[in-house]
């Protein structure tokens, strides 16, 4: 299905040429067939315009099939990887991630810094932005173009926070910095690259210290009126149930954050669970089998009411794979409508410690106003 606009350009050849960059620009390297699939045009149209584009330099061709395939050889294409780099980085309450990547969705470099919880905000900017330039320095000779950041809570709860964040990065490297969520990033993330990689529509949630998650519809961050769209940690299951740290009481997360569901199931670590569900511990299956059920009740709700059939779990518990999976994948099949269970999928996060920074980047690749030097078209509508 072609890409929504906001603004048409004024030729349907202009238009077309439109549909294939931006394809490249939020989902990397494809082949003209992706490419037929993706824009809806005949192999005919994708063939004449991407020899066009070639031509100009607004793409390249980036990977070819194995040697000894039988038959021609189908070519990968994407936007011109020396157009400029982007940085995403991760705002975590325990460590700070930075990934470094192309317009080809090349990711060149990454690193990572862990802090104390109790870090001040000055302290974990001097650091980010330090481990930034390191990872820049990797790459000698390259553009950077934009950063994309991720931070972890509520945004506008705390303009003063992320202005500073904004700022120490503009100022560090004078580019466009662009903020959100890190959840919410993390969940864009594995629409890109990861588990839900070319599925359009996904919730995410991400199950660790915090609770939070993201809804993408159509391939984009879908934000909400309030940019609160993807707050699944504080569906409330219960009125008069534990006090959650927002002021209410019964939501999710007061029973499935990370340290409740360890206590739960009398372990320290995740890897401890892990092991105990593995040995077929009963109290550790217990512990799990709740969790699922309550994750997978909130999943039923927002997928019957947004129509997603695709669910990736991510987080600390993601790491227990199909322990986890299972009973969440019971529970949306018991309450869910008997025609949509068949076409019900949950699958755990793939991208791991990495997952919100390469958001960052994402965030940036799908933003239309940033621009780039080299052959990489400046501004394609749509938004992230």
């Amino acid at each position: 299905m072609p890409p929504r606009r906001l603004h048409p350009p004024r030729s349907p050849r202009r238009a077309h040429e439109a549909w294939i960059l931006e394809h490249l620009r939020r989902q990397g390297r494809a082949s003209r067939a992706e490419l037929v699939e993706a824009t809806g045009l005949s192999r005919a149209t994708v063939s004449a315009l991407t020899a066009d584009l070639l031509a100009a330099g607004k793409v390249v061709v980036t990977k070819t099939a194995a040697p000894g395939r039988v038959g021609r050889t189908p070519q990968s294409l994407s936007l011109d990887p020396a157009a400029g780099l982007v940085l995403g980085l991760d705002f975590g309450h325990t460590r700070v991630a930075v990934v470094a990547a192309d317009a080809a969705h090349e990711i060149v470099g990454s690193a990572s810094r862990p802090y104390p919880r109790t870090t001040p905000w000055e302290t974990r900017r001097a650091i980010a932005v330090r481990l930034a330039r390191k990872v820049l320095d990797g790459q000698p000779g390259a553009t950077l173009a934009a950063v994309g950041i991720g931070i972890a809570g509520s945004i506008g709860d705390r303009p003063a926070v992320v202005g500073a964040i904004r700022e120490a990065f503009t100022g560090a490297f004078g580019v466009p910095v662009r903020t959100d969520n890190n959840a919410r990033l993390a969940g864009l993330a594995e629409s890109v690259w990861g588990a839900a990689r070319g599925i359009p529509d996904v919730l995410y949630v991400r199950l660790s210290s915090g609770v939070g998650g993201a809804v993408i519809l159509d391939g984009r961050v879908h934000r909400g009126r309030g940019d609160a769209a993807g707050e699944f940690g504080h569906v409330c299951l219960d009125p008069a149930g534990p006090l959650c740290r927002c002021g209410r009481r019964g939501c999710l997360e007061c029973y499935v954050r990370v340290e409740t569901v360890l206590a739960h199931g009398g372990v320290t670590t995740v890897s401890g669970l892990a092991e105990a569900l593995d040995r077929d511990d009963q109290r550790a299956r217990g512990v799990l089998a709740e969790a699922g059920q309550r994750i997978g009740l909130v999943l039923a709700g927002a997928g019957s009411v947004l129509d997603v059939s695709t669910a990736v779990l991510g987080g600390d518990l993601a790491a227990l794979g199909e322990h986890l999976v299972r009973p969440v994948r019971q529970t949306l099949a018991r309450h869910l409508p008997l025609d949509e269970v068949d076409d019900v999928t949950v699958r755990t996060a793939e991208l791991g410690d990495l997952d919100g920074a390469l958001g960052g980047v994402a965030l940036v690749l799908h933003d239309p106003s940033i621009t780039f030097t080299g052959s990489l078209p400046p501004r394609l509508t749509g938004s992230a």
